[in-house]
């Protein structure tokens, strides 16, 4: 069997007579009335009730279209991957990242795309996943994590805050306080990410590095769940995600003053097919991070 007879095949279907789908294919309608007998003689079925000029399906026929239909799309899909292969190009990038990184900056940037660009698919995987799925069959992942240490190229994107976020009746908020430090933080009763979360890693790296320990807290596996809990007043939550619910944020800064930060990289095979395209577009991503995504984190 082969795949232009199937074309032939549902071009038939889709235009009612054979003379129609002989001028949408630009073909001699001999030929196309020859490959169907063929095609009906291969498969040992009518697939069409032929009245005159026009052919209506027969059943064989209408389960046909369904699997005639399928087997082009994958046909397709195959000549356009190594077409792409050939040219090193990519109609599709596949992205990894955790549900926060896909809001707040995969989403966006995809929105600031064009027609003319990669259409872009994302994967939703757990923060620690990410590099693996890269690894896996991913064209690109974007994590918080470290960057990989072997295997993967990698590319800082940008460096969001750490947020404590607040109900609007605590003293920060009535008092619009803008930055505390970790020490000022611990003496509340928090609400943290999971620990294998990044947001949660890079705390406790802060809180090991001012020689200080976590007092009362609870431990919640969504960052979104930190915001609500914080905005009901049911205690300070940390989360790098934008303000949501109403909850008030305060920067988080050391002992020095400086900010503390969760570092963003994109990270991906550098013996892909594409490479070249995966870097130019991981390139105009880190553009896009380095502003839109910076400036919307560091508004207070």
């Amino acid at each position: 069997m082969e795949i232009r007879h199937l074309r032939y095949f549902l071009s038939v279907v889709e235009h009612g007579t054979v003379t129609s789908a002989a001028e949408h294919l630009r073909v001699a309608q001999p030929a196309i009335s020859r490959q169907l007998q063929a095609l009906e003689k291969e498969l040992g079925v009518d697939l069409f009730v032929r009245t005159g000029p026009r052919l209506s399906l027969t059943p064989a026929g209408r389960e046909m279209v369904h699997v005639a239909s399928d087997l082009v799309t994958r046909a397709d899909r195959v000549e356009m991957l190594a077409r792409q292969m050939a040219k090193g190009t990519l109609s599709r990038i596949s992205i990894a990242a955790a549900d926060t990184t896909i809001t707040e900056i995969v989403a966006p940037f995809v929105a600031s795309l064009d027609a003319g660009d990669a259409f872009v698919t994302v994967r939703p995987v757990d923060p620690d996943r990410v590099h693996d799925a890269v690894r896996d069959n991913c064209d690109i992942g974007i994590s918080a994590s470290h960057p990989p240490s072997s295997g993967l190229d990698s590319l800082a994107l940008t460096r969001v805050p750490l947020r404590a976020y607040t109900s609007l009746a605590h003293p920060w908020a009535t008092q619009r306080v803008t930055t505390i430090s970790v020490a000022e933080l611990l003496e509340e009763d928090l609400v943290l990410p999971a620990q294998n979360h990044p947001t949660r890693t890079v705390l406790d790296d802060a809180v090991n590095a001012e020689g200080l320990r976590y007092g009362s807290f609870e431990q919640v596996p969504s960052p979104r769940l930190v915001q609500a809990l914080a905005a009901s007043g049911r205690g300070v939550g940390v989360a790098t995600d934008l303000p949501r619910f109403g909850a008030y944020p305060v920067f988080i800064a050391s002992s020095a003053g400086e900010p503390v930060c969760l570092p963003i990289h994109a990270c991906w095979d550098p013996e892909h097919y594409a490479v070249a395209s995966i870097t130019e577009f991981v390139s105009r991503l880190a553009v896009f991070a380095d502003t839109y995504v910076k400036d919307a984190a560091w508004r207070a």
